[in-house]
């Protein structure tokens, strides 16, 4: 299916919604075409593709708004989803926020976003390069026992439209990889993990990943367990990633702020992180995976300075139409994609987010470190207290012990509870490679932090 198709999709459902004399309206048509392959205890077990598309619509009656969504592009459901749009709004309290749908605004198409190759990928193509990685994998040492993972590539594409003249398209193509590697030894199990997205299929590295991977599995088996405490961290992009992509809906987003959860709220222009420390959110920049022009509204994505050289204060904020009104502001372009990004409550978030690089190495930032601990992942993160940026999870796949500037050991996983704002406050030396992680949602570097506050221990 083509842009085209989809926006008359779009444009003919808009039609179908203003026939009931609604004040308002905005259909948005997406079609998410992806195909994956799974592979485990070193072998492909499964080859899927599938096609999700649909409708949403939005109804705006005084100041009374409905919401509808279908999940299939037939006409008639189609025209349910419109009627039942109309009858939730006729039902729902007036929301005293809302003044109107977004106006047009000029936008553009943003180069490179579209890879036919990546959204034509074969299935062949795809186990070619799952067998480069499993064989690679088992290459490196014989006590590796079973390789895991997949490997996904595809398109989405999605059209907005809206009674006052907006009418916008976008597409982009997506690959992704994953592989976690176990190996074995005297009755312990090591595990390594690595991942890679892109915009296009044949950036995918599986012999890097696998490399990778099968290294920190093997060095991870029969782990030592220390004592939980503040060490120095050593943070692989993974695990910089994890963090920077739960910062960003507990601090960037307009509805964590205007609910007065964001941490940004109380720390309006103040030197919060380490100076070295800026990251934007920016949909134009080609290291992003999101490249997208326009946001689920049909309004072009700006540039949003999220953290400028350690300091945060309104302009850090993410916006969607609703969001913006609330402040007489113009939204920044941030209103979620449709069919693109699933979350249980849509808030304007940022999805393209770029932690700026530094000069470092990851082996020159473990070379700089007396004692302290390498971390590859964080896994089960989750927000303690939003106000303060406080977040716990857990070392995964790859958590190893520095001694005078070498890794030494491996170690039990452990838990973290700590804020960022003290955390991210002192940091030793940023890495110059960045790898785009969490979905793609952030592209980060590696990163050392002066102390990282572990609170437990696991049993494995």
């Amino acid at each position: 299916m083509s842009f085209e198709q989809v926006l008359e999709i779009s444009e003919r459902t808009l039609r179908l919604a203003l026939k009931e004399n609604v004040d308002q309206a905005e259909a948005t048509a997406f079609l998410f075409d992806s195909a994956r392959t799974r592979f485990a205890n070193s072998q492909i077990h499964q080859n899927v593709a599938s096609k999700s598309g649909g409708v949403t619509v939005k109804v705006v009656i005084g100041k009374k708004i409905g919401f509808m969504r279908t999940d299939v592009l037939e006409a008639q459901q189609i025209e349910d989803t419109v009627r039942q749009a109309i009858k939730i709004a006729k039902v729902t309290p007036e929301n005293e926020d809302f003044k109107s749908l977004p106006q047009p605004e000029k936008w553009e198409p943003l180069k490179d976003a579209f890879d036919e190759d990546t959204a034509n990928c074969s299935p062949e193509y795809r186990a070619e390069k799952v067998k480069e990685a499993i064989d690679l994998a088992h290459s490196k040492s014989p006590l590796v026992k079973a390789v895991a993972g997949s490997l996904l590539s595809g398109s989405y594409l999605f059209a907005v439209t809206n009674s006052l003249g907006v009418s916008a398209w976008a597409k982009m193509s997506l690959a992704s990889m994953n592989i976690t590697v176990i190996s074995e030894k005297t009755e312990s199990e090591g595990f390594g993990y690595a991942e890679q997205n892109s915009r296009y299929v044949k950036h995918i590295d599986p012999v890097r990943l696998a490399t990778q991977a099968s290294e920190k599995s093997v060095n991870s088996m029969n782990p030592i367990k220390i004592s939980p405490g503040e060490y120095e961290v050593v943070l692989s992009p993974l695990a910089v990633s994890s963090l920077f992509f739960f910062l960003s809906f507990i601090g960037f987003s307009a509805t964590s702020y205007q609910r007065g959860e964001s941490f940004v709220k109380y720390q309006l222009n103040k030197q919060v992180f380490d100076d070295r420390l800026s990251t934007k959110d920016d949909a134009s920049d080609r290291r992003t995976v999101f490249k997208l022009p326009i946001d689920g509204e049909g309004i072009p994505k700006k540039l949003v300075p999220l953290i400028d050289k350690g300091v945060v204060s309104e302009e850090s904020i993410c916006h969607n139409t609703l969001t913006a009104s609330r402040e007489n502001r113009r939204s920044t372009g941030h209103a979620l994609p449709t069919g693109l990004i699933k979350m249980m409550t849509p808030m304007p978030l940022p999805i393209n987010i770029l932690v700026y690089p530094g000069t470092a190495s990851i082996d020159e930032m473990i070379e700089e470190t007396k004692h302290g601990i390498f971390v590859t992942r964080f896994h089960y993160t989750n927000p303690v207290d939003p106000t303060k940026a406080i977040l716990t999870g857990l070392t995964r796949d790859g958590t190893f012990l520095i001694d005078n500037g070498e890794l030494t050991k491996p170690i039990r996983n452990m838990r973290y509870t700590d804020s960022m704002l003290s955390a991210l406050k002192r940091i030793s030396m940023l890495g110059k490679e960045l790898e785009s992680i969490q979905l793609g949602i952030v592209t980060a570097p590696g990163m050392k932090l002066e102390k990282l506050r572990f609170t437990g221990v696991t049993e494995y």
